[in-house]
């Protein structure tokens, strides 16, 4: 593996081992949760779970006229709703962990997608000299772009260009 390539695997597995180092105990247990509950098994515990609560209430008022909850459930209905508002904070707790972690990879990507960039403008200035050295070899000076790949794009004037070019969303 040649050097830069060796570089660039190098800073993503760094990115990964921070990633992973800067996890909290905390964290941790609440993605190992979240990894528990986002499979099917957990949708069908808790209509098993719903379904039961409902059916024994209906056994014990059918033989002995006693309920725990009533109709229509609001026992069941509030720990539904503090089971639902559990999950939702679980899964935004993991979702901006997540996220975050594709910010900086994203962050590398145009990093790397930059560095690419320079070395293509730096080939084409090789083969530029390489040309006036060789008389032989044709030139494409009145190629508009070559003349535009010859020299790198300052990712500030591209970023304001997506800015300027984008439909902005209304603010409400």
């Amino acid at each position: 593996m040649n050097q830069p390539t060796n570089e660039v695997v190098e800073s993503i597995a760094e990115l990964e081992r921070r990633a992973h180092a800067d996890i909290s105990p905390h964290e941790r247990a609440v993605e190992r949760i979240t990894r528990r509950l986002a499979h099917p098994g957990a949708v069908y515990s808790i209509v098993a779970f719903a379904a039961v609560w409902i059916g024994l209430n209906a056994a014990l008022n059918a033989t002995h006229r006693v309920t725990f909850d009533v109709p229509p459930y609001p026992l069941l209905q509030s720990l539904m709703t503090f089971v639902s508002l559990l999950l939702v904070v679980l899964i935004l707790t993991t979702g901006n962990r997540v996220t975050l972690i594709e910010l900086r990879r994203s962050q590398l990507d145009l990093q790397i997608n930059l560095l690419t960039e320079r070395r293509t403008a730096k080939l084409i200035d090789m083969l530029d000299a390489l040309r006036r050295d060789l008389p032989q070899i044709p030139t494409h000076d009145d190629d508009a772009e070559v003349n535009d790949l010859r020299t790198p794009s300052d990712p500030h004037q591209v970023a304001r260009d997506i800015e300027q070019r984008t439909p902005h969303k209304p603010r409400s």
